[in-house]
């Protein structure tokens, strides 16, 4: 099982890096060969998809990949349940696509929504097979997948962009990705929906995709309110600031998390009946992600004023106290991103859905109280109670029951928080005040967060854990060469 999670971090995590590297280049051709127009009038569209998709799985794929006994008829029947629920969305789209376009005032919006309704349709048509593949935890070929995707959506755009610039090269590069995935997906699998599936066999499916589904609808709300408020209330200076602070902050981190969850899913699912395994396998992982995100954090929210100045120059300088709040936010969320692999894998999405429901409520009258004082207000505000309320909440409705307890999370935990405290405290008094800056600045400030946490976590029982399990994954050969660390068995 360790091997297997081993590899599959691995392929993902390398498809990933492929996968950010296409996209900047593709951000970038793109950009040289449509308009800002272009780029709009595909923005038009794009809201109503990601919240039409959301309904679209229905959970589903994640029913398919922790079910502890499933049978052909149910993966049949999941996978006409997926086919019935993309095509209803389809026609849905279809139908308002006029209405969205007359909402714009752009008459090619109507059939790029129709388009995109189409794609719909396809996409579901892989739900299940990706779903059986990570299952399997066949990672390397979903890892295949996604390149191709990539790829291939890439390519298409490009091909469109040059033949004929317009916002369907940007529609062609989902569409081609859709039916590129189709395709690997279907080959590799080679499992067919056969065989006739009663409605009784599926309810305990049903049931887990509609906490899913909640979840889903309630993280996206609160996810994109912010966005909302802050544009209508300040306008689009105050809602760009807030949104490139953000894309810097946190998306880097979701997409740390977003590909380890894709292992440890399927990997925690196969063991959830045996709680010593599963504790212990949760928490190696993430005292390993621990090492790497919680540092690194910290030296972002310590650099933030030369990092923001540096990278996107003088005038973005407004922005950096959006920066340290959303680092605060992002502190708790290197260990409370994990909590959704204890729920998913356990089955417990109704109890999921409940804290997706109270953590949208408590995001929203955050925003709403640091609303009056612009961005940095929100940003305050959204940090702020995430520490106070949401996270202590979580910790203590996750950890209630199952393999892993609220005690377990917060001994994780605190080894952590106290070495990043004392790395940011003494950073404050010390490489602060160098008379240094720009890149040499950020380059020694990274180094002596990492150095003086990692240091600190050394002297302690789980720090030492942490470094032997992370050393345990290195070749032998590396092994030998830091002896000072016996690895755990």
């Amino acid at each position: 099982m360790k091997s297997r999670a081993v590899r599959g971090a691995m392929a993902t995590t390398s498809s990933q890096a492929i996968k950010i590297v296409v996209q900047f280049v593709s951000v970038v051709s793109l950009a040289r060969l449509l308009t800002p127009r272009d780029f709009g009038v595909f923005a038009m569209v794009t809201p109503i998809i990601g919240f039409s998709t959301m309904f679209q799985d229905f959970g589903l794929s994640q029913a398919l990949v922790t079910s502890p006994n499933l049978s052909q008829e149910q993966a049949a029947g999941m996978f006409r349940m997926n086919m019935a629920l993309s095509s209803v969305i389809a026609l849905f789209l279809a139908i308002l696509a006029p209405a969205v376009g007359y909402f714009y005032g752009e008459p090619i919006v109507v059939w790029i929504t129709i388009a995109m309704a189409a794609q719909i349709v396809v996409a579901g048509a892989t739900v299940s097979h990706t779903a059986l593949l990570s299952r399997g935890m066949k990672f390397h070929k979903l890892a295949l997948i996604d390149i191709a995707k990539t790829i291939g959506g890439f390519g298409a755009a490009i091909g469109v962009a040059l033949i004929y610039p317009s916002p369907w090269a940007l529609a062609s590069q989902t569409i081609g990705a859709a039916f590129i995935g189709l395709i690997l997906a279907w080959s590799m699998t080679g499992w067919r929906p056969v065989g006739r599936t009663s409605f009784e066999s599926l309810k305990p499916m049903l049931r887990f995709g509609a906490g899913m589904t909640t979840f889903n609808l309630s993280n996206y709300l609160s996810r994109n309110a912010d966005n909302v408020m802050i544009g209508w209330a300040h306008g689009a200076v105050q809602l760009g600031l807030y949104d490139r602070a953000y894309k810097l902050l946190l998306y880097p981190l979701q997409q740390i998390n977003s590909p380890i969850a894709n292992v440890m899913i399927p990997i925690l699912s196969r063991i959830a009946d045996e709680p010593a395994r599963y504790r212990a396998a949760y928490k190696r992982t993430l005292r390993q992600t621990l090492l790497v995100t919680t540092p690194g954090m910290a030296f972002l929210i310590c650099a933030a004023p030369v990092l923001i100045t540096t990278l996107m120059g003088e005038r973005w300088a407004p922005a950096i106290p959006i920066f340290q709040w959303l680092g605060i936010a992002g502190l708790h969320q290197t260990i409370s991103n994990t909590f959704g692999w204890l729920f998913v894998s356990q089955r417990r999405t109704t109890e999921y859905a409940k804290f997706g429901l109270f953590s949208t409520a408590t995001c929203l009258a955050a925003f709403a109280a640091g609303l009056p004082w612009g961005a940095a207000g929100v940003a305050a505000a959204y940090a702020i109670s995430g520490v106070v309320i949401r996270l202590p909440v979580i910790v203590l409705t996750v950890g209630k029951r199952g393999p892993v307890s609220a005690n377990d999370i917060i001994s994780l935990f605190w080894p952590y928080a106290l070495a990043i405290s004392i790395a940011m405290g003494t950073w404050f008094f010390g490489i602060a005040m160098l008379p240094i800056d720009g890149v040499p600045y950020l380059i020694v400030s990274a180094i002596y967060i990492y150095a003086v946490s990692w240091a600190v976590l050394l002297c302690m029982r789980q720090g030492r854990e942490a470094f032997a399990d992370a050393i345990g994954l290195l070749p032998e050969k590396l092994r030998r060469k830091v002896p000072f660390i016996r690895t755990q068995a």
